[in-house]
């Protein structure tokens, strides 16, 4: 069970409580639960726990509450740990005993709502659903219905977006869009740098152009700190919106420092795609860790005439810089020094040291020359390869494996004339020795510009709301979108029949595989990226050494950041 699906059910069982404590007289607060629940919580988020503010969530007099937390300290589920050197102070902290205890009760209470609500599979056993997704809701949904009250036609709604399945479905089916809205929709597309360039471009101005943009996640933080998006924490609270049902690591990527700013529409994880007919042929399984990645590409690599190992995005630039971030987290290190989050490090609030780059570390260098190995078993174009290239060529039928963005598996899941179609199958990227499975979360999010008049903003919040229901997100991917950032799409017969893809990414959600730290949405982070696509490029042509490269990178940032002023 998740990080996030654990705080859901505490959340989901201290709402109980308050209900029948709180709201009626059918019982009495319990100080224990609520000690116990809060220690939890804060355990959770990586937060401090004081034996003063436990005992302010005790909810009891101050004496019942000290008395509690101390018969939980003598069963061995709170341990004291000084605070200072003189031993005057403490933080509490759950033992090995409590989380056993708490996730113990966890599973057994998401099996009691799954036998309530009928998850249960043709044997009787409770099946694998997230907890406080819509899985109440119709499984197969409907096609979407229109708005009760259009958003009006009498002028033109515009938005600004990439060049990407969803908005190409937006886009070719706008005039059903005009109906569905009940207004004049302009979709605008642009190529990914353009897109940036006009939501700059756009921040400059007093009027905004567009009513909606789709920004990437790894952007939110510049866009965010530059107040070029609108926050939506308010607008959010006031229609008491309820984003439960969206993937978390899409949802959580599209905040920064604690404030939502998007809503997510097409978000796409990197797997590892794997061509299951040539792993047959050559008695191999898929890898699930680097190690065995070397191995098949080894095995697999000029096995047949033409057939290359992998295709790998080493590309100068942008692609290879974002390959290394993305193989540092399977060696389980962020690029920057993120705080640890439980298994996990914190996007949520970054600020001070969390900015300092890292790497001048082991893993920095067994990471460097991991993809250095990779490359002898590459495909010949790799160090030209961007995101498109690399998935034509593994489209053709030249490599037996490539990483790849789930969104653009269209190119062989929707082509029949392709080697690949039908033959590939999905998995998490490998992780290093001792490390844990990771694969990034990327994609876009609906975001609402600033610049808008209080009227443009409510219209623009009824859109945004709209396009990203499950039943629309249905139609995307059966206009060629393969993926859902929501369980109750990826929930849908319908779509589950579309592409083995959805239920295995909406699988690595419910497992935590999918993270945002990766690669994260700090303002820095396509600076980062330059410095990172310059340095890893010449050491894989052989210019640079491993040291030598990551000492600049690491010089390069460090002094960077310094410049920003960050620490």
């Amino acid at each position: 069970m998740t990080r996030e699906e654990l705080l859901r059910i505490l959340t989901f069982v201290d709402s109980n409580r308050e209900l029948s404590e709180k709201r009626t007289s059918l019982a009495t607060v319990d100080p224990r639960w609520n000690i116990v629940s809060y220690a939890m919580r804060r355990h959770l988020e990586g937060k401090l726990l004081t034996v003063t503010s436990a005992a302010m969530a005790a909810d009891v007099p101050y004496g019942t509450a000290m008395r509690r937390i101390s018969e939980l300290i003598e069963e061995g589920f709170l341990h004291k740990r000084p605070k200072s050197r003189t031993g005057k102070s403490f933080s509490l902290h759950p033992t090995r005993k409590l989380i056993s205890e708490i996730e113990s009760f966890a599973t057994q209470l998401k099996s009691t709502v799954g036998n309530t609500f009928g998850f249960t599979t043709g044997d009787g056993e409770i099946s694998d659903f997230y907890f406080g997704g819509y899985y109440m809701a119709s499984r197969t949904l409907p096609y979407p219905s229109a708005m009760r009250a259009g958003v009006g036609v009498e002028q033109t709604f515009r938005i600004l977006s990439p060049i990407d399945p969803t908005f190409k479905t937006l886009s070719e089916f706008s005039s059903n869009l005009d109906e569905l809205c009940g207004t004049n929709i302009e979709i605008v597309n642009l190529p990914l740098d353009e897109l940036l360039g006009e939501i700059m471009n756009n921040a400059q101005r007093e009027i905004s152009k567009y009513d909606l943009m789709a920004v990437d996640l790894p952007w939110i933080g510049q866009l965010a700190t530059e107040n070029v998006i609108e926050p939506l924490n308010e607008i959010m609270s006031e229609e008491r919106y309820n984003p439960s049902d969206f993937h978390n690591a899409a949802y959580r990527g599209s905040s920064w420092n604690n404030c939502q700013y998007g809503l997510p529409i097409q978000p796409t994880a990197e797997l590892l795609f794997c061509r299951s007919d040539l792993f047959a042929e050559a008695g191999l399984t898929s890898p699930r860790t680097t190690d065995e990645l070397l191995l098949a590409a080894r095995v697999l690599h000029r096995s047949t005439l033409n057939l290359s190992g992998i295709v790998m995005n080493f590309g100068r630039g942008t692609p290879v810089a974002h390959t290394f971030v993305q193989t540092l987290a399977d060696f389980g290190q962020p690029v920057i020094n993120l705080d640890p989050l439980g298994v996990e490090f914190n996007v949520n609030e970054i600020r001070g040291e969390n900015y300092r780059p890292l790497l001048n570390t082991d893993v920095a260098r067994e990471t460097a020359e991991f993809l250095l190995e990779l490359l002898a078993f590459s495909h010949r174009d790799s160090l030209s390869c961007n995101w498109d290239r690399r998935i034509s060529i593994f489209s053709k039928g030249e490599a037996a494996m490539t990483y790849g963005w789930s969104i653009r598996a269209a190119a062989f899941e929707l082509n029949d004339s392709s080697p690949a179609h039908g033959n590939v199958q999905f998995v998490p990227h490998p992780h290093g020795p001792g490390a844990r499975t990771v694969s990034p979360i990327g994609g876009f999010s609906l975001a609402m510009p600033s610049g808008l008049s209080t009227q443009r903003k409510a219209a623009s919040w009824k859109v945004m709301e709209y396009l990203t229901r499950p039943e629309m997100l249905k139609w995307y991917v059966l206009n060629g979108n393969p993926t859902s950032p929501r369980f109750s799409t990826s929930a849908d017969p319908e779509v589950q029949a579309s592409s083995a893809m959805i239920s295995a990414v909406d699988a690595m959600e419910r497992r935590g595989e999918l993270q945002t730290w990766p690669r994260p949405p700090i303002p820095e982070f396509s600076d980062l990226l330059s410095v990172l696509g310059v340095e890893i490029h010449m050491m894989l042509q052989g210019v640079l050494t491993v040291e030598q490269a990551l000492s600049n990178a690491q010089n390069r940032i460090d002094a960077l950041m310094r410049e920003r002023g960050r620490y």
